[in-house]
Parts: C-alpha cells; structure tokens; sequence
C-alpha cells in the first residue's frame, strides 16, 4: 500500500496560467476540494518547469497557450514534462477546438495525459482525479465515432476509418 492511501494525503497540483482571474478562479477551485493541495501557481513557461521541480506536484493544470510566445507552451511543456518526471500527470486547459494540440500532446501516449476544454469544466468534480476507467474511455470513443458517423459494422473497423477520415480532411 502506497503511503498515500494510508495517510489519504491530497494530490499536489501545480496550477500554469496565464490570465489572472482564470488562474486564480482555477486555484480557488481546487482548494474548495479536501483532496487537493495546490503546491504551486505560475503564469508562463519557465515558472512552470522551475515550479515542478521546486514544488514536487503530483499533476499539472495548466493552459495551452502562455508566455514567452502565447502558442503551445503546455503542449511542450507537458512534452519535457514526460522525459524530467515521467510519473507526473499533465492536465491541459484549452479553449481552443484544436486537434494538432491534442494530438501532439497524446504523441508519447496517453498515459498520465489530458486535454480539456475550458468550456467543458462546469464543476471540480470534472478536474479531480480525471481517472479514466477503460469502460469510461471506450464511452467518450464510442461518442466520438457517433459524431463522425461511423456505425458498429462488422467488416469496418471504426478506429482506422476514424484515423482515415481525419487523414482525408487535412
């Protein structure tokens, strides 16, 4: 049994945004959970990896565009992130509907990786613990071939269809 379980310790997050009144309504958030310890609050690139590496967080929330250049810095921060502390989960905030980011950031693989959008995090719940069961996985997919369009048949499988309708659009 992990020390963890024993002593029911929170998880330490480590809050990157770069808009004040997110980021604050962000950390005030997670503080109203008992489960959660905000370890660190930093606005850009740089803060965020000294900040990992002084704050020893269990997960990362941060936005997908910060400064210096307001582009990917979470996409590749998350990507450094896996190398220099590999059992380190990495949420990523997005407004933005952009599926070269979510690519990009599941490149080295899902594990310990999430993308949401913004708009879609309407309570804590939502942000705590974002433990994915296989059968929760398989759902959101299930809804997504939904949405495209790709019925249950037997002689098709949906992922690689899935994968060449994404291909056909670019």
């Amino acid at each position: 049994m992990s020390s963890r379980s024993l002593a029911r310790m929170p998880i330490r997050v480590v809050v990157a945004e770069d808009n004040y009144l997110v980021r604050e309504a962000v950390t005030r958030l997670l503080e109203s959970d008992p489960d959660i310890e905000v370890a660190g609050v930093c606005e850009d690139f740089d803060g965020l990896l000294a900040t990992v590496d002084t704050a020893t967080p269990d997960v990362v929330l941060t936005d997908i565009r910060m400064p210096p250049t307001g582009t990917d810095e979470g996409v590749r921060a998350a990507a450094q992130l896996r190398h220099s502390h590999p059992g380190l989960g990495v949420v990523v905030l997005s407004q933005y509907v952009e599926p070269g980011y979510a690519l990009e950031l599941l490149d080295g693989g899902s594990e310990r990786r999430a993308y949401l959008l913004k708009e879609r995090v309407s309570d804590v719940d939502q942000l705590v613990a974002l433990g994915l069961s296989e059968r929760a996985v398989e759902k959101h997919i299930n809804s997504v071939f939904s949405k495209l369009g790709l019925s249950e048949e037997p002689d098709v499988h949906r992922r690689v269809k899935a994968v060449l309708l994404y291909l056909a659009d670019r």
